[in-house]
């Protein structure tokens, strides 16, 4: 029996999850999440097999979030879930050491092939990640050209972000936590694949977002 946890902050995808497992007799579904905070403080995951982990959290990026559970739990075997098929989330989930990665209009049957697949010790990508990474490692141009959707919200912050507004103003005018605009500040350099802030505005004004 593989027990498998969710991270995810939508409803929908936790239904939708619940529905693709109600047939497959070996997983079961032990815990769901809906934040970074409450998975940490879990006591389930010592006995979870498989987590499902959403990149994009309210309170702490997926990426990080993944770094520090397989510090607590390191038998966890994690695979990453996003709505973007970039390949900075993909390298970035594989380096804090997840051992899968899938878009969430993945097929129900695909679902479950990785889940199977991770644990059992081996890795799971999807064939359209793995082209977009042969594709970036060609250069082809695929992925430089590759011009990322951007959240209303991360629209507004990279635009506060170019005026050289601070983590503190921005959350000021916004209504945010600081801490909230550092995880989308994050995110935004994760999309973009920018190092630093000075890099977030160059490339953002390179692709014409700004």
């Amino acid at each position: 029996m593989i027990r498998l946890g969710i991270t995810d902050d939508h409803p929908l995808l936790l239904e939708g999850i619940r529905n693709i497992l109600k047939d497959i007799p070996n997983i079961r579904l032990v815990e769901s999440y809906a934040t970074a905070g409450q998975t940490l403080q879990s006591k389930t995951l010592k006995k979870t097999d498989v987590l499902l982990l959403d990149i994009n959290l309210p309170d702490l990026d997926g990426i990080a979030l993944c770094g520090k559970l397989l510090t607590q739990w390191p038998h966890l075997k994690i695979i990453g879930l996003t709505s973007h098929k970039q390949t900075s989330f993909l390298k970035g989930m594989l380096k804090a050491g997840a051992k899968g990665f899938l878009i969430k209009n993945t097929p129900a049957q695909e679902i479950i092939e990785a889940i199977e697949t991770v644990y059992n010790g081996q890795e799971y990508l999807q064939a359209e990640m793995k082209e977009l990474l042969v594709a970036e490692t060609l250069k082809t141009g695929h992925h430089n050209s590759f011009i990322p959707k951007l959240t209303r919200r991360e629209q507004e912050i990279l635009k506060l972000i170019t005026d050289e507004h601070t983590t503190q103003e921005i959350a000021d005018k916004l209504f945010l936590s600081p801490k909230t605009v550092e995880t989308h500040r994050q995110n935004l350099m994760l999309k973009l694949e920018a190092k630093n802030s000075i890099g977030l505005v160059k490339i953002a004004m390179q692709k014409g977002l700004v």
